[in-house]
């Protein structure tokens, strides 16, 4: 009988009279580090396997990824059960969406917190994020901590892959808000459909009260109709609970009318794009869902700043540099296809793939960067273990009419663009936006694409 002190899956946090749980990770077996976990104090030991070790009780459990989630829970007293959660579920306008709702919330006076990509905040205080979701003990160790900094609202991005692993497991979400689904992760899924199903399949009564879903895109209309939960439903082409019309769309903002839930609103924001007016949409009808005035919800959208990293525009003499998270091959054809419209020069392009993409995704972000731009810029973006030239070398198999040159080196990518540039060109920094790091040879390195571009035009 033992007073567990910690709880940890990670062997060099291991502390005396400590729990720890053994993961399989892609490049690890926590099973290898449990003897190496009781030589560090390590008085329990959980696995999904029986481990011939002496000095600790062996906890065996069937799924070491569910037990990890519920113990995390219960350490931490189940203070996500008192909690309103929203949760964003989608490819892409994940982080976007959950920043729109939380800043409605705030202008209602709410004590709010987000967790997602760009950060985990509570008030206004930011803290950095490993994983859009992050893993269970640190997940419910933020719950307990916005809790008692008097937080009531979370507003949270979920990863197919947090899905995947059970990470959410136990946590019962107010509102899921689906998004879209586009190819991603396919080096994770291996199929588009087993992407897909993994979002879909998570809303349930199990895991959610309620959803908002966008129902122009094909699997939202496929879920809306199959759910067996409460649904709102919001789109600009499909019949909707929540729509916009009279879009009117700029490279410096977006004006259109919007019916959320039945009441109207003229819409002014400094976002970009027919994709942020989905964004807003779904924003505006969680905030409705939730008991926010219409006049509040108005202001709230009329007062947002540029979101880091999402479609930001630099002004550099009479030339334009957007720095944006676009990352996949969908979210890369709408940033430039909007960028087309309103810029009269040359599209610049700086973009390059994760290393652990499959070679499928990096000929069609080619081909897809080929299509829309005039000169292309290959870059490192995470490129992880994986050599330079090979990324490269898949990325050129789909391109086809553009100059191309290639440098390694993101700064000195963005150097030789803004070089590069004539009046009325526009340079497109694409694939991190308000990351502020690289992922090279097992290495976590700081770099930021937006602090460099501030640097560089002395904004």
């Amino acid at each position: 009988n033992y007073n567990i002190k910690s709880v940890t899956h990670i062997s060099s946090d291991v502390e005396k009279n400590s729990m720890f749980i053994c993961i399989k990770g892609n490049n690890y077996d926590g099973n290898d580090y449990a003897q190496v976990a009781i030589s560090c104090g390590a008085k329990c030991i959980v696995s999904d396997r029986d481990i011939d070790i002496k000095n600790a009780t062996i906890i065996i459990v069937k799924d070491v990824r569910i037990a990890m989630s519920i113990i995390a829970k219960n350490l931490y007293n189940g203070v996500c059960d008192k909690l309103k959660i929203v949760g964003i579920i989608g490819t892409s306008g994940k982080t976007t969406t959950s920043i729109l709702i939380a800043n409605i919330l705030k202008e209602n006076g709410e004590n709010v917190g987000i967790i997602g990509t760009n950060g985990i905040f509570i008030g206004d205080v930011r803290i950095d994020n490993k994983f859009t979701t992050p893993d269970p003990l640190e997940l419910h160790y933020i719950f307990y901590h916005m809790s008692m900094l008097g937080v009531k609202t979370v507003v949270m991005e979920i990863s197919a892959q947090a899905i995947y692993l059970n990470k959410m497991y136990g946590v019962n979400i107010d509102i899921g808000v689906f998004t879209n689904i586009s190819k991603e992760h396919l080096d994770f899924f291996e199929s588009m459909e087993n992407y897909a199903r993994c979002k879909l399949n998570y809303f349930n009564k199990k895991n959610m009260k309620e959803a908002v879903i966008n129902v122009d895109d094909f699997y939202g209309m496929e879920l809306a109709y199959k759910s067996q939960i409460s649904c709102i439903t919001y789109a600009l082409k499909a019949p909707a609970n929540s729509f916009a019309i009279d879009i009117d769309l700029d490279i410096g903002g977006t004006k259109f009318v919007a019916n959320i839930l039945d009441d109207i609103f003229d819409v002014s924001s400094i976002m970009c794009g027919e994709f942020n007016v989905y964004n807003l949409l779904a924003a505006m009808t969680v905030a409705k869902m939730l008991g926010v005035k219409s006049s509040v919800i108005q202001n709230a959208i009329k007062k947002m700043k540029a979101i880091d990293g999402r479609f930001n525009v630099f002004e550099y003499e009479d030339k334009l540099i957007l720095v944006d998270f676009a990352h996949t091959p969908d979210s890369i054809e709408k940033t430039l296809k909007l960028v087309r419209q309103f810029v009269s020069g040359r599209i610049y392009t700086i973009f390059g793939c994760v290393g652990y993409s499959n070679r499928d995704k990096r000929i069609e972000m080619g081909k897809v960067v080929d299509s829309l731009s005039d000169e292309i810029i290959l870059t490192t973006d995470n490129r992880g273990t994986v050599a330079f030239q090979d990324i490269c070398s898949d990325i050129l198999n789909g391109i086809a009419k553009c100059n191309v040159v290639a440098i390694e080196d993101r700064e000195d990518a963005i150097k030789y663009g803004l070089g590069e540039l004539k009046s009325g060109d526009i340079l497109c920094v694409l694939g991190k936006g308000a990351e502020n790091f690289q992922m090279i040879e097992g290495e976590r390195k700081e770099y930021s694409d937006l602090e460099v571009v501030k640097r560089l035009l002395k904004v």
